[in-house]
């Protein structure tokens, strides 16, 4: 793709990155003279006609927005099957680079980084763009330490376009929150509970959640309480995770009412006016003048104590006696639910199934199947059609999909040990096609060598047939030099050769070839042939010579012409072609036929004429005296 120009205006200078629906490349606008960022999607999602017209749309709605910490669309478009997205270019790292090359960032300059993000998403959600996918990967740092944020609606087209297990999107689960995970409708709330993971991560160099498989990340995201970040970083101050814990609520109605009023907590915080009134819970402030009015009631209440204690005690008791009675009583008036059948579910269907009727999924294990796709549920207990007590946990099986094996590189080997190594894990499909290699030897094979796939997977090999074959040509009558060089040239071996008078060609002269002319040859054949020795000797079985007219009396004689060496140069003429040379001259008129090996051609011409040079439908006159 490099020196590629798309739209006859952008023309790509290097890739810098792939992402989980585009590759990314540095380009130039060459009527504006500037750098760009152009994305092309990838070939997986170009075949998906529903995808590019959400692409197409949300990529037009994102164009719209205009704003300093959002990067800038400038064009889409697609050409002979390439879709692309023409963006600002920005000098600088990514966030998630930041991190892991730098680890935790200060304080004040990951709430810096936060506050500008959650201005952005507001500037968004103004304009009615839901990111859907905010995490450190699509989030620029400038050199001049500006955050721009990018990749605003792809996400959406994505999502709707892909299986949840197997798309692109997952690899953003680490920062989904409850309701993606559960593939509900996102909002604002969504991207909000997102930036608190960012700022999460950007405080203590790690994500909240991790797990083997992006199924039981997003169960953590649904179950598991959120853990404190400092817990982590002890230095993170009280407030800012206070910030952190509202962002990330599971519920959406506990969160912020939107990215300005986070944006806005976090630059109370940097103004150093978190004591003043805010949208976080917090510590109740001690005033100086209350708590000495505080310590005089204390004492006058002092005598007061132990009376008062111990009414408090009795009350106590007998609250926890009300209690345990009441949760006797209610666990023995708990209702019945039958469980549904969620086996074959995804797991974000199994899980709705299963709480509206009152009971706790549960992740029990994730095994590979053969039989069940990645992503749904293998098994469940207890088992579907059961009545059990509402609330009841019910433990799930989830597929990993089937057994992944490496597939081996049976490149340059045999057909047979190919299908030997192969044939114990993968169905094998051979294509057999013209090749330079030797025949029966494997040339390639898709998947590659080291890649990881589906036991019981298809394997493509090609396996070499030899070189294409050749129609033979007509060898009587060359010379024997001519003819090895044209077998040479296609990789035809000289089989027998065999010599025997001849009084039609002279010697050297091809007079016999095995397989005749017409029949096809590959590189490996033989070609056997039979050269001439010159004229036999009529006693001992060769052919009688022709005796010669004797001449006219008195006629006189004429002078021999003068022999003469032409050289035919043969640059013009293709490798391989066939060469026909006619000479007249003052012997009269003579055919050859050559093979053209790349060098000059030389003849014999008498006295003064011409040579006339043909080949193909082309052809040369010369004239020499």
């Amino acid at each position: 793709m490099i020196g590629k120009v798309l739209g006859n205006r952008y023309e790509i200078v290097e890739k810098i990155g792939d992402g989980g629906t585009a590759f990314v490349y540095k380009g130039i606008d060459n009527l504006l003279n500037r750098y760009v960022t152009i994305k092309i999607l990838r070939p997986e999602f170009v075949s998906d006609q529903d995808f590019l017209r959400r692409f197409r749309r949300e990529a037009q709605s994102a164009a719209s927005l205009s704003h300093p910490n959002i990067v800038s669309i400038y064009d889409v478009g697609a050409e002979n099957g390439i879709h692309y997205i023409i963006m600002e270019y920005v000098k600088g790292r990514s966030l998630k680079a930041i991190i892991e090359e730098e680890g935790p960032l200060p304080v004040d300059t990951a709430v810096e980084y936060a506050e500008q993000i959650a201005i952005a998403l507001d500037h968004a959600h103004k304009h009615g763009i839901i990111h859907r996918d905010v995490k450190p990967h699509n989030i620029l740092i400038g050199d001049d330490e500006r955050v721009k944020v990018t990749d605003f609606g792809i996400a959406r087209a994505a999502t709707a376009s892909t299986v949840t297990y197997n798309g692109a999107i997952l690899g953003s689960v680490h920062y989904f929150s409850p309701e993606q995970a559960r593939g509900e409708q996102t909002g604002i709330k969504s991207d909000i509970y997102s930036l608190g993971i960012v700022l999460f991560e950007m405080l203590t160099g790690q994500v909240p959640y991790s797990g083997e498989s992006p199924v039981s990340i997003a169960v953590k995201h649904l179950q598991e309480p959120f853990p404190n970040p400092r817990d982590i970083n002890p230095e993170i101050p009280v407030y800012i995770s206070a910030i952190i814990r509202r962002a990330v609520a599971k519920d959406p109605e506990e969160r912020f009412n939107s990215a300005r009023e986070m944006a806005e907590e976090l630059d109370r915080w940097l103004q150093g006016k978190e004591m003043e009134f805010s949208t976080i819970e917090r510590p109740p402030v001690i005033n100086p003048a209350n708590e000495r009015k505080n310590k005089k009631a204390v004492k006058r209440k002092k005598n007061r104590a132990p009376l008062v204690v111990a009414i408090i005690l009795t009350i106590a008791v007998l609250a926890l006696l009300a209690y345990g009675a009441l949760k006797l009583l209610q666990s023995l008036n708990v209702p019945e639910v039958i469980v549904p059948n969620v086996e074959g579910e995804t797991w974000e269907a199994a899980y709705e199934i299963l709480t509206e009727k009152g009971l706790k999924p549960r992740l029990e294990k994730q095994v590979p199947s053969d039989t069940v796709d990645a992503g749904r549920i293998i098994s469940q207990d207890p088992k579907a059609n059961r009545t059990v007590k509402e609330g009841r946990e019910v433990s799930l099986v989830v597929s990993t999909g089937p057994e992944l094996v490496v597939v081996e590189s049976v490149i340059g080997k045999t057909r047979r040990e190919a299908i030997l190594i192969l044939d114990n894990n993968f169905e094998i499909k051979v294509v057999e096609e013209y090749s330079q290699e030797p025949v029966d030897t494997v040339i390639d094979q898709d998947p590659g060598g080291g890649h990881k796939i589906a036991k019981g997977s298809e394997v493509t090999i090609w396996v070499s047939k030899g070189t294409e074959p050749v129609e033979m040509i007509v060898l009587v009558g060359r010379t024997l030099r001519d003819t090895q060089a044209w077998l040479d040239f296609f990789g035809i071996l000289t089989g027998e050769i065999s010599y025997r008078e001849s009084y039609e060609y002279p010697e050297g002269y091809i007079i016999e070839q095995y397989p005749p002319p017409g029949e096809m040859v590959q590189a490996g054949d033989f070609v056997d042939l039979v050269v001439s020795e010159g004229p036999g000797n009529y006693e001992n079985g060769g052919y009688e010579p022709e005796e010669p007219e004797p001449e006219e009396p008195g006629e006189p004689e004429k002078p021999e012409p003068e022999e003469k060496q032409i050289i035919i140069s043969t640059e013009e003429i293709p490798a391989g072609a066939s060469i026909k040379v006619i000479i007249n001259d003052e012997k009269g008129r003579r055919e050859n036929e050559y093979i053209n090996d790349g060098n000059p051609i030389t003849v014999t011409g008498w006295g003064s004429g011409t040579v006339e040079v043909i080949w193909g439908s082309s052809s040369r006159l010369q004239h020499f005296s």
